[in-house]
């Protein structure tokens, strides 16, 4: 258990410090620091910083799953709504999420060693995210090929977004994007006007 404890630490303080210093300034030092514990300990658990980085962005990825798929959940029993979990996705990929992937992968263009670590850890999280989508059209009797390329439209769009908020801070500018996008998300959803879910390439 102390050693579970020991991980927990030094994983939500390598991603404290990921957020706040970035990549290029993510100081192992400043990791045993924050999360209290001595440098051996963390070289005992996390031999390399790349290790490290890896072990945090799986913890942050698994986290992420656990609560988007609990909204997804009370979409589908009808305790919110869809507007409602695009709003929850648009505040994850507008704020720490967000911006602590924008670290590891700008990290990854160019060190071919961490991307190769981070390659099947961030496969493992959109396959759960595909596959929460695709519960979620299963369940309102829709769901087929098309069900993936609806998600990724709205990943990528968020993503485009939250990419844009670094330079330019206007929430009622991203909230008319995220209007426009819920009425077209609604109408792929519901497949107005088709009997089903519109064709979409795969």
């Amino acid at each position: 258990m102390r050693s579970a404890e020991m991980r927990d630490k030094l994983l939500y303080a390598t991603l404290d410090v990921l957020m706040e210093a970035g990549y290029g300034r993510l100081a192992t030092q400043a990791v045993c620091e924050r999360a209290g514990v001595s440098r051996g300990a963390l070289l005992h658990h996390y031999p390399t910083r790349a290790d490290l980085l890896a072990a945090a962005i799986e913890r942050l990825l698994d986290d992420e799953i656990v609560e988007i798929r609990g909204m997804a959940a009370s979409v589908r029993s009808g305790a919110i709504g869809l507007d409602a979990f695009v709003d929850d996705l648009w505040r994850r990929f507008s704020g720490r999420l967000f911006y602590i992937t924008l670290e590891h992968i700008t990290a990854a263009r160019t060190d071919p060693d961490l991307r190769d670590v981070l390659l099947p850890i961030v496969k493992r999280f959109h396959v759960a995210l595909d596959q929460m989508w695709t519960e979620f059209f299963a369940a309102r009797g829709t769901a087929d090929r098309a069900t993936t390329t609806v998600l990724n439209l709205t990943l990528c769009l968020l993503r485009g977004m939250g990419a844009q908020t670094v330079l330019k801070p206007d929430p009622d500018y991203y909230q008319e994007l995220l209007r426009a996008w819920k009425t077209i998300l609604a109408t792929l959803v519901e497949g107005r006007g088709t009997g089903g879910m519109p064709h979409l390439p795969a």
